[in-house]
């Protein structure tokens, strides 16, 4: 049975996108720079065709590059694979290697907070 490409089913999940877990990200630094540094450059797809229509058989479609991650945020690829983790069980990031919308929205406050509103 077919449960559609793997971009169909990133785009399901974005469709039905929670909202519970951006308050752990507004309440934790860690978590909140993994956010700021997951992006498409740090996963490789290894199948186009989910198993089925879980949020696990999609994650199962990609291999994350923890080393890279670990690298970015200068700590032990260990830290990073438990931080995208955490990440993935709040559905805060899409295994295409974008984020969900409020938690960019969570990392532009961050980002205002600490650096003020970008002056035109």
């Amino acid at each position: 049975m077919a449960y559609g490409s793997f971009s169909d089913r990133v785009e399901d999940f974005r469709y039905i996108e929670q909202h519970e877990g951006v308050l752990q990200l507004l309440m934790d630094r860690p978590l909140l720079r993994y956010a700021g540094l997951w992006c498409p450059q740090v996963v490789s797809r290894i199948d186009e065709w989910p198993e089925n229509d879980s949020w696990e058989a999609l994650w199962a479609c990609v291999r994350v590059d923890h080393k890279a991650l670990a690298d970015l945020a200068d700590e032990p690829e260990g830290r990073a694979a438990f931080q995208i983790a955490r990440l993935r069980t709040l559905k805060l990031i899409y295994p295409d290697g974008t984020r969900a919308a409020m938690a960019n929205l969570a990392i532009k406050k961050f980002m205002v907070a600490q650096l003020g509103t970008p002056s035109e």
